[in-house]
């Protein structure tokens, strides 16, 4: 019918071009058009039905095939959700672990059984897990605990009853048996202590704390056993514990020890708390103090604080405890009668492992005896025994004090040597007792003629010393001596119901016209002295210038000296020292002698003090010190063995080469420095005790012996004297020289030797003229001799002559 349209269309374009055709052609068209109308209509209608029926066709199908997908969809739903939900659980569990998950689906078919065989499947192995975990945490208990018991200090073991073999033990117990399985009460403890344990556990079940001493297969041990009986893997058994106490009996015993010594301690202990509490003391307290302990607990020991000490003295002794630990020292307590007791105290800090202090311990031991004893030495060293009145080395201490005093004031002293006149005439027809009776009433009239700042001291005999202090001129000096002191000797003295008459002479020396130094001033008063004697005794006399004549006397002797020295006049004489008991020979002292070409020996006493003053005494002393060094060697060669001594000046101890000195003579002459000593004065030590304790102590190192000479004649020494490194105390002579007749120096002497002894010193007596002196000395314990009575001194071939005679009279 289109392509009819489009004829016709054409047709009528055609027309256009052709008007004719285009009319006839319109009719057939016309005729066409009613035609072809017809027939699409026909056609449309036919067309409509095909559709028609094809979407009814269509539609059927389409609702059959919903229906089926329907029905597939349902069926396929019913298989795959079950299915699915089974696939998430076991991802669930894959995932978690968890075995408690279930898949939640309930029928009758396959794939219920499927579900509930997988569920019962989960069952099973949720109930494995548990079981798995709960055997772990039991093994896991199970170390924990073994560890916790290795980790208990203690030994501990399970053993079976009766047989007691051992059924468990932790690593303790294990070292403790040494390993041992089987019995081990068989072995670790004796029958008698295994028969009381097994006893008591047997009659209560358990034991607690059972001390017993354990032998084990290496060692003994103490310890305290606990044990319990009790069911061990369907076993009765005994669960025993071990304690060691070793340590504890150890501790237990030093306690017992120190308790028993902090009770039978001599000395007295004070114990306290940080806050100075008294928690304890001993017996010795109560003793020292005359404090029971109980009455004192919880005090301070503020009561026992002296006022010989300063206000502050005590605190100092507890900071400097605080501060460094300890204090020691010499104090003042105060007893509970009030008395002051000197002790020798020590007071210690104890501090915790913090450095806290916790404690403070005081111990002390009562010195009274010994400050007695020091108190009375140094009297004796100090005064004169028969009168009280002070001795030399005091008046000497006395006088260098008042010389001070008058220098810095502008004043005089005087120096007042008195002799009594004949009083050796009194001692020999009355007896000694009498002439001790007269010196004690002079000593007494002295202290009455002088002034309160005066000093009245004996020299020894019937010298006198008295010093007078500040005197303006010599007028006042004049008025004292001749208006008092002398009036006063003359007057009679009452002894023994009898009155006796003595004179005296006195030598006057004045400062610092007739001397500055001591020892001028006391030889001007000495000689002037000897110038009252002469003078017809019973006067007193001035120094005068005729020290200028002895100035000039030692001025000679100094450049002879010197001459001497280089021309070689002098000389060294040895004197014998001998053993006391035995009487064996010891060794010499080496004397210089001084043989002057015109007139003939000079004694030392003339010349070795201008020796000192002049310095000539260092290469004398060396000298002596060679020589001495060269004649030991010879006598060592010829097969005698003597120790050589050899004095030593001030000059000498403050020459810096004296070590080199020392060293170059033992060196030169290959001698053993052992043989060879040295002597120093007494009074020489005390110059500088720091400075000669160190030069002492570098002589003592070559091995050289040392001795203190004149002892009893220098001041405070006593003090110092177990300080100084010396071997040997020389007492002076002029003690031993008049011991027999002065109950003075023969109680200075027997102190002198005791003092020795006491520190491990001999003691050489100087000066023996006497078999008598001898046995007196012999029974006070001196150990050596020296003097006239055995041998002078003498050049050194006279010495082997007299060696030999010595010898073969003495039996070696």
């Amino acid at each position: 019918a289109r392509r009819l349209a489009i004829d016709q269309d054409g047709s009528r374009h055609g027309a256009d071009h052709d008007g004719l055709a285009l009319a006839t052609w319109r009719q057939l068209d016309a005729a066409w058009a009613s035609a072809g109308s017809a027939l699409g209509d026909l056609l449309q209608r036919r067309i409509d039905g095909l559709f028609q029926r094809m979407w009814l066709h269509l539609g059927t199908a389409a609702a059959l095939l919903l229906l089926l997908l329907s029905v597939v969809y349902f069926v396929a739903r019913q298989i795959a959700l079950p299915i699915r939900r089974l696939a998430d659980v076991a991802d669930g569990v894959r995932r978690s672990g968890d075995y408690t998950l279930r898949a939640n689906w309930r029928s009758a078919d396959e794939i219920g059984r499927l579900i509930n065989a997988f569920n019962d499947m989960l069952d099973q192995l949720d109930r494995s897990r548990r079981l798995e975990q709960e055997l772990a945490a039991q093994a896991r208990a199970a170390e924990a605990q073994r560890q916790l018991l290795d980790a208990v200090p203690i030994p501990l073991l399970v053993t079976a009853t009766p047989q007691h073999e051992v059924l468990h033990t932790n690593a303790q117990a294990n070292a403790w048996l040494d390993g041992r399985r089987s019995d081990p009460w068989a072995s670790g403890l004796l029958a008698e202590a295994r028969v009381r344990f097994f006893q008591m556990l047997a009659d209560s079940g358990a034991v607690d704390e059972f001390e017993v001493l354990w032998h084990g297969a290496t060692r003994r041990e103490w310890a305290l056993i606990s044990a319990r009986r009790l069911r061990y893997q369907d076993r009765d058994a005994v669960l025993t514990a071990f304690t060691p106490i070793g340590r504890i009996k150890q501790m237990e015993e030093r306690l017992e020890l120190w308790a028993r010594v902090f009770e039978a301690s001599s000395e007295s202990i004070l114990i306290t708390d940080a806050t100075r509490t008294i928690l304890t003391a001993n017996p010795a307290f109560s003793r020292s103090t005359g404090y029971e302990c109980l009455e004192v607990v919880d005090d301070t020991p503020e009561f026992l604080r002296s006022d010989r000490h300063a206000d502050g003295f005590y605190e100092e002794v507890w900071q400097a405890a605080s501060a460094r630990g300890h204090w020691q020292g010499e104090m003042w307590i105060r007893r509970r009668t009030g008395e002051a007791l000197p002790v020798w105290a020590a007071l210690n800090a104890v501090r915790d492992e913090a450095g806290r202090i916790t404690h403070y311990i005081a111990t002390w031991f009562d010195i009274s005896a010994r400050k007695a004893d020091e108190q009375r030495i140094s009297h004796l060293a100090q005064h004169d025994v028969l009168t009280d009145l002070p001795n030399r080395a005091l008046c000497v201490e006395r006088l260098r004090v008042a010389l001070q005093q008058a220098d810095r004031h502008k004043r005089r002293v005087a120096v007042l040597f008195i002799d009594l006149d004949r009083f050796k005439n009194i001692n020999d027809s009355l007896g000694h007792h009498i002439g001790d009776a007269v010196l004690r009433s002079v000593s007494c009239q002295l202290q009455r003629g002088v002034r309160s700042g005066d000093t009245v001291s004996r020299m020894g005999g019937d010298e006198f010393v008295v010093v007078l202090n500040g005197v303006t001129d010599v007028e006042e000096i004049r008025q004292i001596v001749e208006c008092r002191l002398i009036r006063l000797i003359r007057q009679p003295h009452n002894v023994g119901g009898a009155d006796l008459h003595v004179s005296c002479s006195i030598g006057i020396a004045v400062y610092p016209e007739d001397g500055v130094e001591i020892e001028t001033l006391m030889r001007n008063a000495d000689a002037a002295m000897y110038q009252a004697k002469q003078q017809g005794r019973n006067n007193a006399q001035f120094f005068t210038l005729e020290m200028d004549r002895r100035a000039r006397e030692r001025m000679q002797i100094e450049n002879d000296l010197r001459v001497a020295i280089e021309r070689r006049q002098l000389r060294v004489y040895y004197q014998p020292r001998v053993e006391c008991r035995s009487g064996r020979l010891l060794g010499a002292e080496a004397l210089v002698r001084w043989r002057h070409p015109e007139h003939g020996l000079i004694t030392p006493a003339r010349f070795i003090p201008v020796a000192e003053d002049s310095g000539l005494i260092i290469p004398i002393g060396a000298w002596v010190l060679a020589e001495a060094c060269r004649q030991q060697a010879l006598w060592r060669a010829t097969g005698d063995e003597v120790a050589i001594s050899v004095n030593l000046s001030a000059a000498q101890l403050h020459d810096p080469d004296l070590l080199a000195t020392l060293q170059r003579a033992i060196a030169e002459h290959g001698v053993n420095p052992a043989m060879i000593e040295l002597e120093l004065t007494e009074s020489l030590l005390m110059e500088d005790v720091t400075l000669t304790i160190d030069l002492l102590q570098a002589i003592k190192a070559l091995g050289i012996s040392l001795s203190v000479d004149d002892f009893g004649t220098g001041y405070s020494s006593l003090n110092y004297l177990h300080r100084f490194p010396i071997d040997k105390l020389k007492i002076d002579q002029s003690f031993v020289r008049n011991m027999l007749d002065d109950p003075n120096d023969l109680a200075i002497t027997k102190a002198v030797i005791g003092l020795g002894h006491t520190l491990g010193l001999r003691v050489v007596a100087e000066g023996v003229e006497q078999t008598e002196e001898m046995h007196v000395l012999a029974a006070a314990g001196c150990d050596e001799l020296q003097g006239y009575l055995f041998g002078k001194p003498m050049p050194a071939d006279d010495f082997a002559l007299w060696r030999q005679s010595f010898g073969d009279g003495n039996g070696g």
